[in-house]
């Protein structure tokens, strides 16, 4: 097991890790799907470091979402909790979506989502809020990046 927090991508019912967020056709002036998935400090691990300061933001997973995630396009929201040892993660609540960017540094890009204490989750809502005028020729994919600032920044799918 690695020390310190760990954090993963789950899909929405927690059996499958995640790399990246697929969003189908989406056409201009409108909405994408909602995209669900659960973010986890060292699932099944109940002895590790809180996650402390987590931030969310998004890299380009194909050319169709360079612009995307370049013009905040993509949008989340922390709204639920997933406490199976009852250690007290305390939810979020967001009722509305917040645009995010490519950077764990700089707070335009970013959505902090507070603290994930070991074997807890927050379940995070994607989607992508194209304006009229903006047109995608194909199947955007974003990479969801996520870090704590508990340590020094660390993207969710970089190498070691």
């Amino acid at each position: 097991m690695k020390k310190g927090p760990h954090l993963l991508l789950y899909e929405s019912s927690n059996s499958e890790r995640l790399m990246s967020l697929d969003f189908g056709t989406i056409q201009p002036g409108s909405s994408s799907w909602e995209t669900v998935v659960w973010l986890w400090n060292k699932k099944d691990f109940s002895d590790a470091p809180t996650a402390t300061d987590v931030r969310v933001c998004a890299a380009s997973g194909n050319s169709w979402a360079e612009d995307i995630i370049d013009q905040g396009y993509l949008k989340v929201k922390s709204n639920g909790v997933l406490d199976p040892d009852g250690k007290g993660i305390v939810d979020d609540l967001d009722t509305e979506f917040s645009s995010i960017g490519g950077s764990l540094t700089d707070s335009d890009d970013y959505h902090s989502i507070g603290d994930i204490p070991s074997n807890c989750a927050r379940r995070l809502i994607f989607r992508i809020d194209l304006p009229l005028d903006f047109s995608v020729e194909g199947s955007p994919s974003v990479i969801v990046q996520v870090g704590n600032m508990s340590e020094d920044v660390k993207w969710l799918y970089a190498a070691d």
